[in-house]
């Protein structure tokens, strides 16, 4: 029975016909992308409401349109309950809308993308007295454990599942451990990058998060498809959003969505870390024609004050 997760379909030499990819965050959206990509037949099932769930709404909602476009058949709000196998080899998939309305696909391929957990048996923790919730291992700012002398980084502690936010954990550890002045990571400013077609990147509050922690927020819009550069690359589709805070235009999050959406989170990272306010990025003179002048556009959408969009 063929039903894979990521690190079999890696490995994998031949492309399927058919493929049905369980659960629409990165890894999944990645997957789906690639296979319709390669010319097979792909579905994507997503238990929740919508595609890529933690992504800002607006982002998400862009996203399905495009792999609709692409020809991915996508079903949000629908749990997959049986796989079975067909006589032929190829598998029968038992699906159910919210709505109570039940799917059944036919597919060469099941590609299970839903569900981590931290390897973390056989390690000796609890002979140490190193303390863990639900297999992972607690930490401090400074990822130190409760045990001195035994720190803990990336996926195995209650962390976003990054490799670069790993690697900053990791330089914190050492830092801490040499005994030098350390800066904790914030958690808020971590680049996040889907690599499907379109790219989607993100950093930082979307609108439904800031106004649940009580920012009263401004927002900005910016479509690729009016800049010269778009054009020049033969892309039309995406945006880039700004989420600000209306008292003090502080810059809570950007979400993009579009060509090279992966590269240009880069800048919005570093404005945010200066704690930029829209206004600076408005005064920042973005080259042209790039793609970044996406970002500058949408900061001066956030005022009201744009003139090309």
């Amino acid at each position: 029975m063929r039903i894979l997760n990521s690190d079999h379909v890696l490995k994998s030499t031949h492309v399927p016909k058919s493929v049905l990819v369980i659960g629409s965050g990165a890894v999944g959206s990645e997957f789906a992308s690639c296979y319709a990509r390669y010319g097979a037949k792909t579905v994507l099932v997503e238990v929740l409401p919508r595609l890529l769930p933690v992504e800002d709404e607006e982002i998400s909602k862009e996203v399905e349109k495009s792999f609709r476009k692409r020809g991915i058949e996508c079903w949000t709000g629908t749990a997959v309950e049986a796989v079975a196998e067909n006589p032929d080899g190829t598998l029968k998939v038992a699906a159910k809308t919210v709505d109570g309305v039940s799917k059944v696909w036919d597919v060469e391929w099941v590609i299970l993308a839903v569900g981590r957990r931290p390897v973390t048996e056989g390690l000796g923790l609890e002979t140490a007295g190193v303390a863990t919730e639900r297999g992972y291992v607690k930490v401090d700012a400074h990822q130190r454990t409760n045990v001195a002398g035994v720190y803990a980084i990336g996926d195995c502690t209650p962390t976003i599942w990054l490799a670069h936010v790993a690697s900053a954990e990791g330089i914190v550890a050492a830092e801490t451990m040499a005994g030098h002045p350390t800066v904790p990571i914030n958690r808020d400013q971590v680049p996040g990058c889907t690599y499907c077609d379109p790219e989607v990147a993100s950093i930082g509050l979307t609108e439904a998060k800031a106004k649940e922690r009580g920012f009263e927020v401004k927002v900005g819009r910016f479509g690729f498809q009016v800049l010269a550069k778009s054009a020049m690359e033969h892309t039309n589709e995406g945006f880039v959003k700004i989420v600000s805070d209306r008292k003090y235009d502080e810059v809570l999050g950007v979400h993009i969505v579009g060509p090279h959406a992966t590269e240009l989170i880069g800048q919005a990272a570093a404005f945010m870390r200066c704690e930029a306010t829209t206004e600076e990025m408005v005064r920042t003179i973005h080259a042209h024609p790039t793609l970044s002048e996406a970002i500058h556009e949408a900061a001066e959408a956030v005022g009201g004050h744009n003139i090309h969009g």
